[in-house]
């Protein structure tokens, strides 16, 4: 009762006038996340941020500005933020109001129409077309900046913490891959660096995952409703969002499909770069950074990729 409390007394602190029809407690999963219904039946949802030791702060403010970012391209798949809130007077932790939209996630459209899997996965090429065509001057993240003015280097880091250490080191070290491979995944990265690091800053989703995706259908065709983990944003190489969409943790992909995607997109980077960053990804998918939903395969799933992550190598060490 507490916490309906608490979360009544926020929106009405960021709604005025609004009257509240009902509360409900939908628990913890990456945030916590409160529905409020309002009058005339419209939907809103209390994000409230849930504290993990070696997470940034400031996730809820960089949604609002992604919603900026993206009005300019027509795109409206990050749903409204109608109030942020980083005071904790009302509530313990940050948090955000957000107008509620519908869908349903990607995996299950899948499953649900695998026949129409073509057509799925060329909505989603278009979106993130448009996501990726927003450009900036250089890469970084902005939390507690402004969106223009990023800092860190994420090719950098991202080789530091998830490939020599992380993620690498981990599967490592309780033996899921051996030495050998731990090993050729330091060299390869390191070796392609600078490779990585030329490309147009964009911004990059960094989260583009069969369960952060949400599509509809209606007489037009499939659509992207919204897109989830938005506070994952930054600017860096759009091929990290492609190599996730072409090689889905806890997911698969249809050569089909993937011939959708691309037409969507308009094209596909290098095999080279999306090796690259699936090494990692496949990696951190399989040593749990991800935090995917609990489903009945994942087990099976990470230890397929983590098979796979010898062949990605060997196929990158044949590129030359």
């Amino acid at each position: 009762m507490e916490l309906q409390q608490s979360i009544r007394e926020a929106v009405r602190r960021h709604l005025p006038g609004r009257r509240i029809e009902g509360v409900r407690d939908r628990g913890v999963w990456v945030r916590h996340l409160v529905e409020v219904t309002l009058d005339g039946g419209e939907e809103v949802l209390v994000k409230m941020a849930v504290p993990r030791p070696g997470w940034l702060e400031g996730g809820e403010a960089i949604e609002r500005d992604v919603a900026g970012l993206l009005a300019p391209q027509g795109l409206t798949v990050v749903p409204a933020v109608l109030a942020v809130d980083s005071s904790c007077e009302v509530l313990p932790q940050p948090y955000i109001i957000q107008a509620k939209v519908g869908g349903r996630r990607l995996r299950d459209c899948l499953a649900e129409a695998p026949g129409e899997g073509a057509a799925i996965y060329e909505a989603v090429g278009r979106v993130y077309a448009r996501i990726h065509a927003v450009h900036n001057d250089r890469d970084g993240l902005w939390n507690g900046s402004t969106p223009r003015e990023p800092w860190g280097a994420p090719t950098d880091y991202m080789y530091q913490a998830e490939i020599v250490e992380g993620s690498g080191r981990q599967a490592l070290e309780a033996g899921r891959i051996s030495q050998e491979t731990h090993a050729l995944a330091v060299r390869l990265w390191g070796e392609n660096l600078d490779y990585l690091k030329a490309h147009s800053p964009a911004l990059v989703h960094a989260s583009a995952f069969p369960w952060t995706i949400y599509l509809d259908r209606d007489d037009r065709g499939w659509r992207v409703t919204k897109l989830t983990s938005v506070g994952d944003f930054l600017w860096w190489d759009p091929a990290f969002d492609v190599a996730a969409l072409r090689y889905p943790p806890y997911g698969e992909m249809e050569p089909a499909w993937w011939e959708g995607f691309v037409r969507g997109y308009g094209g596909e980077p290098e095999r080279r770069r999306l090796l690259l960053y699936a090494v990692m990804q496949r990696l951190c998918a399989a040593m749990g950074c991800y935090m995917q939903p609990e489903a009945p395969g994942n087990a099976a799933w990470r230890e397929r990729a983590l098979a796979e992550v010898g062949a990605m190598l060997e196929g990158l060490r044949a590129l030359g």
